[in-house]
């Protein structure tokens, strides 16, 4: 249980660090009442409204992380491969592409909030999930004729090129203004939600994040090859549906949360795989790599508003650079033990 108690303590010091630092943190407050001995009004109420912003920050980066990186695991079991993520079954792509025709072609629904609650994007993300999982299933079922781990591999690739072909065709007749407005979803960054658009945002990750992970056994199952999983009592077609309706609904909160995040889904499951041995409890090893996932995209969030300021990066820039030592090591590690 030392990994995981590792892991929460400095997800806890990431919390902290994202509450903290950054412009008008609480430390010129207390400055300013040390000095002049007065409590500013007005600031106190900036800092409060400082506070709850990056409290969503904070709320938002965590479960995506978390979210992003149970997926990445549960995809490289289902897919048998060691590269696979959130991005690779064309998900997140159609999600997206979704995402930023709202954007671009109905910027006052995408602006808007359904019930004062509800984010509208999150409407677009979830048809463009559902719209890549049925071209996907057609793909499978009406081309291929068959459900297996290399098809669904293929099957995303075809249709990450495609979702990519659409938005490079929209992206050439963008102006420079348009471009940097959709450089936040297309590199990802947490969304400037309010508290209560993050508490609806939120159950939708965990809920399909807690699905994955009691999946566990039978991913692990399955990583050994569909004959051993169907031979030990999984029905693998029923599981891969499942597992992809799951990461449809994660793909779309994802995305409308924090735009394509990078490289967590690949990274993470990497880094975590070896803490574990096998006589660990089975529900131990995705809950601690769900939780370094989240307190990685923290820290690439904290990174991102404190190592370039005034202008502020996309959180996707810092994960892609978190992973390339992360991964390094990780293959030296491997090449020593082989």
């Amino acid at each position: 249980m030392k990994p995981i108690v590792f892991a929460v303590c400095l997800w806890c010091i990431f919390v902290l660090a994202g509450l903290v630092f950054g412009p008008a943190t609480p430390i010129d407050f207390w400055s300013q009442f040390f000095m002049t001995g007065k409590i500013d009004f007005e600031f106190l109420m900036s800092q409060s409204a400082i506070l709850e912003l990056r409290l969503v920050h904070v709320l938002l980066a965590s479960f995506t992380g978390f979210a992003l990186a149970t997926a990445g695991r549960s995809l490289q079991h289902l897919l048998q491969n060691p590269l696979a993520d959130p991005h690779v079954v064309g998900l997140s792509a159609g999600s997206t592409s979704a995402v930023l025709m709202s954007v671009l072609f109905a910027p006052a629904f995408a602006q808007q909030l359904l019930g004062g609650w509800l984010p509208a994007v999150w409407i677009s993300a979830l048809v463009g999930a559902v719209f890549a999982l049925l071209l996907l299933r057609a793909f499978l079922f009406k081309l291929v004729r068959h459900w297996g781990a290399p098809a669904l591999a293929l099957a995303g690739l075809f249709l990450n090129a495609g979702f990519a072909a659409v938005l490079m065709v929209v992206f050439a007749r963008l102006s420079p203004a348009g471009l940097s407005e959709v450089q936040t979803w297309t590199l990802g960054a947490i969304q400037p939600y309010g508290l209560r658009q993050a508490l609806v945002l939120l159950p939708p990750m965990f809920i399909s994040s807690c699905y994955l992970m009691s999946c566990e056994r039978s991913l692990l199952l399955l990583s050994f090859g569909q004959d051993f999983a169907l031979s030990n009592g999984v029905d693998v077609v029923k599981l891969r549906s499942r597992i992809l309706v799951a990461l449809a609904i994660l793909c779309a909160s994802s995305v409308c949360a924090a735009g394509s995040v990078g490289f967590v889904g690949l990274m993470v499951p990497h880094l975590t795989r070896h803490w574990f041995s096998g006589s660990q409890r089975l529900w131990v090893r995705p809950l601690f790599n769900g939780v370094a996932g989240a307190g990685v995209l923290l820290a690439a969030d904290v990174m991102s508003r404190n190592l370039t300021t005034p202008t502020e990066l996309p959180v996707g820039v810092y994960t892609a650079l978190l992973s390339l030592p992360s991964l390094f090591l990780f293959m030296l590690r491997e090449k020593r033990l082989a």
